[in-house]
């Protein structure tokens, strides 16, 4: 009862212990549970606003380009529409050109032109693409009606002189109705020569007009180029944000994989696999040690208790060794008192790998604790059941005696069952060291491929900079060539304005030139002025101050003697005041002269200054004088060669005269064939009239069809300018659009650096944590190691209770039954007296065992 109390008394502090370690391992539960719940609220925010901040940027990066897919295609069809008014108007154009054909020879050449051009214009679609060719084409066309145009008026020419020789030739015959058809004739011709001329000229403006229309295709089409380029960054934008997203994905799901297999970076896998290689050897150590030992006997029960506790301490001591050496909770060795041993990460649940349970939620993480724990107390429970059921066959086998080999050959076979399992539970764990070798090679080539991406996607990055820099050195350009013309014009207008200018400046010079001259006269004029002006009245202050000395002299003559001092005094006093009058005066006189010299310097410099624009103005009107020397020359030329050709012309007068009376003999010769001129003449001036009537046709479809091109080109005006407007909002909206995602990007770059320097915090409070924990950890590992041991103690000294106990009743059963002898016997024994009182104390021994059971 004694040794019970004091087990009770060493109980007792190790459970106010226990309950303070329980308290401390709680209390660190509650701040790690703070901890993840933090942590997933933080990944969970900065997961929803990435996944937000995506779904924005697609949504408006498909609108942008949808946007511009939709303008895009407005104006493809716009351009398809003039494209086929263009072949409409050019296949008229060609008919018409066809039904003009009057005459031979510019027929045959229109025919021979009219197929290459009608093959041309029908894939026109094709050579709109190839604007340069169409625009050689249209010069080439140009010049064809240009050469056709000439050979009409070399017939019309020809046909002229041949009416004008016949009209001659009909001489006096034909006085009064023929000086009426030459007139109406003649006017006829001029009216064929101004319609001749208009054709030209519209047909001038159609090609021009042409030329423009090609101009603004041209340019059309590299907008169009641009909006394909600007929607091709776009797709490209967009994939690369996709591929993007996908590289992340797959790289968390590879982490999420290393993470799984790897645990927690803490765990040092290395010395846990030497561990569990060197328990491999033990365990065949142990093996071969039980195949001799199977071969053995026991002498003795002291032996074999001796060899137990041996054991016992042998194993609970190298435990311990490992427990303190690795401070890891997952490679401990539950050993029983008997000499065998279980691995404990064979008994224990999966889910008790320190990483998977620091990823698990408060509510799983406490159940699971709660799950551990029921495990626990009941892997104890089963081991004390165990132990108490060995001890129980421990003590049949001591009181068999014999018996006891064969149950321990029973217990040397399980140990050989379970050897070889535990053995094949290591190699299963080795395998799977060399299956963490494989994927730590996979993660080495996965870190390999991340820095190939990121040196891929930095050459990507260098590529769209050196693209976008080709693009603005091309707006650049465009926009220098845009500036060059503007510049070319103005400089036109200036060029004009100078002309101009340089005529005024001609005038003014003369007009300022003689304006100058009079304003220097009359400075000069006023400075001599001012000069004589001075000098007059210097010299009319010295006569006075003369006339004043004299009469004081003639005042101070007939005055006493007695009043010489006075007059001495008064006349020293009039000197004195005179002197500083005079000086005064001088004064005055000496500013004046120098005002009117630094004026008259100043007039002299503005003099010269004048002088010098005068010199220049003279150069300049020199150079004027120069240019007019040269241009009269040229004029003199010109007239030289105007005398020249009125020479040349006075000789082709007199050749026509000569021509013409030849003409006139021919005439004579041949007044017969007249009449039928007259007939052919009059056919030819029905043919005109039709042409006229032609022409005029032509002439009003060329103004509708002017008209309907002027509409056109001032709806497309109006629409390009439309088209510049949007262009121009959608660029502010771009530039908008990327300053808010550069917003967006520096605030989430300013949350992931917050939220990085707050895990790093709490990465550096949880390293500080690790410690404590493995120090409460091996605490509370020698605690239960302690506990156990005296558990162990306090199941020993039951059991030898137990015998105690066992051995007790024998003997008292047994002095019972001497007890019944000695008492059948009592009357032979009634004669020896210490025998009955020994009897006596015997059973009143028994009588209170007795009523103790009770």
């Amino acid at each position: 009862m004694e040794s019970l109390r004091v087990m009770d008394a060493g109980v007792a502090p190790c459970s106010d212990g226990s309950m303070q370690l329980g308290d401390n391992l709680q209390e660190n539960e509650n701040m790690g549970d703070e901890l993840l719940e933090d942590l997933d609220s933080y990944l969970e925010d900065i997961n929803d606003r990435l996944t937000i901040s995506r779904m924005v940027s697609d949504s408006i990066i498909r609108g942008m380009v949808n946007a511009v897919k939709e303008d895009a295609d407005e104006k493809i069809a716009q351009k398809e529409l003039e494209v086929a008014g263009l072949k409409d108007i050019l296949h008229l154009y060609h008919m018409d050109a066809d039904k003009n054909e009057f005459l031979g020879s510019s027929s045959s050449c229109h025919e021979s032109k009219i197929p290459s051009h009608c093959r041309m214009y029908c894939n026109f679609s094709d050579a709109f693409v190839e604007n340069d060719n169409m625009r050689e084409s249209l010069g080439s066309l140009r010049n064809a009606a240009k050469d056709q145009f000439k050979m009409l008026k070399k017939e019309i020419d020809r046909l002229r002189e041949v009416s004008s020789i016949r009209k001659i030739s009909s001489g006096s015959e034909l006085l009064g109705l023929g000086g009426i058809l030459q007139d109406k004739v003649s006017e006829r011709w001029t009216d064929v020569d101004i319609m001749l001329e208009s054709l030209k000229a519209t047909t001038d403006n159609v090609y021009n007009w042409m030329e423009d229309t090609l101009q603004l295709s041209k340019a059309s089409l590299c907008a169009w180029q641009l909006e394909q380029e600007f929607q091709a960054d776009i797709e490209g934008m967009v994939i690369k944000n996709c591929i993007q997203s996908l590289q992340e994905e797959y790289e968390e799901r590879l982490w999420d994989q290393n993470a799984q297999f790897c645990g927690k970076e803490s765990v040092n896998w290395h010395e846990k696999i030497k561990e569990i290689s060197s328990l491999r050897q033990e365990l065949d150590a142990i093996s071969k040690s039980l195949s001799v030992y199977e071969f053995g006997q026991l002498t003795s029960l002291g032996s074999l208790g001796s060899v137990e506790e041996w054991s016992n301490d042998k194993w609970a001591d190298n435990f311990h060794r490992k427990v303190l050496g690795k401070q890891v909770s997952s490679s401990t060795l539950v050993w029983e008192g008997n000499g065998k041993h279980q691995d404990a990460n064979a008994n224990m649940p999966e889910n008790s790998d320190p990483g998977y349970l620091m990823h698990m939620e408060r509510d799983k993480l406490i159940s699971e604790m709660a799950t551990m724990r029921r495990n626990h107390e009941h892997k104890v429970q089963e081991m004390t059941e165990a132990n108490f059921s060995l001890k129980r066959e421990l003590l049949k086998l001591l009181e068999k005696g014999p018996s006891l080999p064969l149950k321990k050959d029973k217990e040397f076979d399980m140990l050989k069952k379970k050897i070889p399992h535990f053995i094949s539970k290591l190699d299963d764990i080795l395998v799977e060291n060399q299956k963490l070798h494989a994927f730590n090679e996979n993660a080495e080539n996965l870190g390999s491929l991340k820095d190939r991406m990121e040196s891929l996607l930095s050459e990507n990055r260098q590529l769209k900079d050196s693209l976008s820099d080709k693009k603005k050195e091309v707006n650049f350009l465009s926009s220098q060539v845009s500036d060059a013309e503007d510049k070319m014009s103005q400089q036109l207008l200036i060029e004009a304005d100078l002309l101009h200018a340089i005529e005024d400046g001609h005038i003014k010079d003369s007009i300022s030139e003689e304006v100058y001259k009079c304003v220097l006269r009359e400075l000069l004029c006023q400075i001599k002025c001012g000069t004589e002006e001075s000098d007059l009245q210097c010299n009319m202050m010295q006569e006075i101050f003369k006339l004043v000395f004299k009469e004081a002299v003639y005042i101070s003559e007939p005055a006493g003697k007695n009043e010489i001092d006075d007059s001495d005094m008064e006349s020293i006093i009039m000197q004195a005041l005179g002197g500083i009058i005079f000086r005064e005066v001088l004064k005055d006189a000496e500013e004046k002269v120098i005002t009117e010299n630094t004026l008259r310097v100043s007039l002299e410099v503005e003099a010269l200054e004048k002088e010098e624009e005068l010199r220049l103005v003279a150069l300049e009107m020199e150079r004027l004088k120069q240019e007019i020397h040269s241009l009269v020359a040229s004029v003199d030329g010109k007239e030289k060669l105007m005398q020249e050709t009125t020479a040349a012309l006075a000789k082709e007068k007199e050749q026509f005269e000569l021509a013409s009376q030849q003409q006139q003999i021919l005439f004579s010769d041949k007044s017969k064939p007249s009449n039928v001129l007259k007939g052919n003449l009059a056919q030819a001036l029905e043919k005109i009239a039709q042409y006229k009537e032609g022409v005029c046709k032509l002439n009003q479809k060329l103004d509708a069809v002017t008209q309907e091109k002027q509409k056109a080109l001032s709806l497309f005006k109006v629409k390009e300018r439309e088209h510049q407007k949007q262009m121009e909002s959608i660029v502010v909206f771009v530039q908008g659009f990327f300053k808010s995602v550069a917003v967006f990007e520096n605030r989430v770059t300013e949350n992931i650096s917050n939220t990085s320097l707050r895990l790093e915090k709490l990465i550096s409070e949880s390293h500080l944590l690790i410690p404590n924990a493995n120090v409460l950890q091996s605490t509370g590992l020698l605690y239960k190691q302690r506990l156990e041991r005296r558990c162990s103690d306090l199941e020993k000294a039951e059991a030898e209770v137990d015998l105690l106990g066992d051995e007790v009743g024998a003997l008292l059963s047994l002095l019972e039954k001497i007890y019944i002898a000695l008492d059948h016997y009592s009357p032979i024994l009634q004669h020896y007296p210490g025998i009955t009182e020994i009897l006596k104390l015997v059973k009143r021994e028994l009588s209170g065992e007795s009523t103790k059971a009770v």
